[in-house]
């Protein structure tokens, strides 16, 4: 059995004295490629290094929309050059929820990074809480043409339609393991197989089985299960079609 991590944070702190062990432990859970995902420029040279250092590790380079103060302009001109051998433009987005950055700010911020990926023809990894009618109203205009993945997503199978239609499918990890949602349950089954993705968001967003302890790649498994779960489907199957739909999408060579 072979799974995909579409998105986790490697660069963080927290990896940086274990990711050696990380990476063995993720191996052995059957964790075949894991994409870690920046989401400020500090942190692009860092993504790029860990995918040259490890077979299993692939990269994307964004700026995350907690992260996009007026001293990151200078870095967006860099952004294309930094994403030299990534599998995507992210993690990217808007957020609402955010007291940091105020919504006009974070639409300059990722407007010319959609632009980026379209010209660069890669997918995006996007981040979005509480402002998808702004996010589709971009993709309209500034879509690329490869779409891309809404991590950790946890919207209405209507909002999932209309993503689906600009080309973006959908990965879940930790939420999933809460089994106690109907609404998540309806959009899991609208969205698999062909628009679902296993994620971890490591070190962030640990499984319940986990709780309490920082979040790790090899906690995948206890996505899949629950998928597995609230599918009522084999974790085979899951795992297969999940892996097939990353590979898809980034490119993937497993």
């Amino acid at each position: 059995m072979e799974l995909v991590d579409v998105h986790c944070h490697l660069e963080n702190d927290f990896f940086q004295s274990n990711l050696d062990e990380t990476l063995s432990f993720a191996r052995r859970a059957g964790v075949r490629k894991l994409i870690t995902a920046s989401a400020y420029p500090a942190q692009w040279s860092l993504s790029a290094e860990l995918a040259r250092r490890y077979e299993a590790v692939e990269f994307a380079v964004g700026i995350h929309p907690w992260y996009c103060p007026e001293s990151v302009d200078s870095h967006l001109a860099s952004l294309a050059s930094a994403a030299l051998g990534a599998v995507a433009i992210g993690e990217i987005g808007l957020d609402a929820k955010t007291q940091r950055y105020p919504m006009a700010r974070q639409l300059d911020i990722l407007i010319p990074q959609l632009e980026l990926a379209r010209d660069l023809e890669l997918p995006v990894v996007l981040h979005c809480r509480g402002a998808f009618n702004e996010l589709l109203m971009l993709l309209r205009k500034y879509g690329p043409e490869r779409g891309g993945v809404v991590h950790n997503f946890s919207g209405s199978p209507e909002l999932a339609e209309e993503l689906i239609q600009h080309g973006f499918s959908f990965s879940m990890g930790g939420v999933l393991t809460w089994r106690n949602s109907p609404k998540r349950a309806r959009l899991l089954r609208a969205i698999y197989p062909d628009h679902f993705m296993l994620e971890t968001d490591a070190p962030d967003i640990p499984p319940v089985e986990a709780r309490g302890t920082p979040n790790t790649p090899a906690n995948i498994l206890y996505v899949l299960r629950a998928a597995s779960e609230i599918l009522e489907r084999p974790a085979e199957e899951i795992a297969a079609m999940t892996t097939r739909n990353a590979a898809r999408l980034f490119d993937l060579h497993l």
